[in-house]
């Protein structure tokens, strides 16, 4: 299994959590933006899963 560095915001809130080393769980393609796609363990409730998405940045993961 590899890790990714993934940036946290929740932009509904405009509220940064910063960068942090995660498990990745899948790779894949959104379906509807045919954006990389990455389905990540969550860093703040062990067992859960994120998904998060590959922009210009890097890798976001979106809490909201």
């Amino acid at each position: 299994m590899s890790n990714l560095q993934v940036h946290f915001v929740n932009r509904g809130y405009k509220t940064d959590y910063g960068i942090r080393e995660v498990k990745l769980v899948e790779l894949g393609v959104c379906e509807f933006t045919q954006t990389p796609e990455a389905k990540i363990e969550s860093p703040y409730f062990p067992g859960d899963t994120l998904r998060a998405r590959y922009e210009s940045t890097g890798w976001v993961c979106d809490l909201d």
